[in-house]
């Protein structure tokens, strides 16, 4: 594996890094921005005219909804208001954060183990 011949200098330096990252992120993640829970869509219709272009074409959109699961059902409100949108939009961006602090997380731990595999010996008598 090329990742065990690294140095152990080398590889402080990689979980260094990582942990700047990780500490950005953590300052980030620490002061949110006001959030409207949900997922956002864009959303095509047709509006029932059967005279309408959109009976056999394009259809009229996009709306922009927001979709929440409440007790197994999901509930869809479409959205006006910029305000909600950004909301909308800011708690989907913190759920991304989540995730890269999760796998910064998982890369320092890798490269701990890789440390520690390094430094372990088996005892025999």
């Amino acid at each position: 594996n090329e990742k065990s011949t690294l140095k152990p200098d080398e590889i402080r330096k990689i979980i260094w890094g990582l942990s700047l990252r990780r500490a950005k992120l953590q300052k980030k993640l620490s002061t949110p921005k006001s959030m409207i829970e949900g997922c956002i869509h864009k959303i095509y219709k047709k509006c029932g005219n059967p005279k309408c272009y959109c009976a056999t074409g394009k259809k009229h959109g996009p709306y922009w909804a927001l979709s929440k699961k409440t007790g197994g059902k999901t509930k869809i409100t479409y959205i006006s208001d910029t305000d909600i949108f950004k909301k909308a939009f800011a708690y989907k961006k913190y759920n991304k954060d989540l995730a890269r602090l999760r796998k910064i997380n998982e890369k320092i731990y890798y490269w701990l183990r890789i440390i520690r595999d390094k430094n372990t010996s088996v005892y025999e008598k």
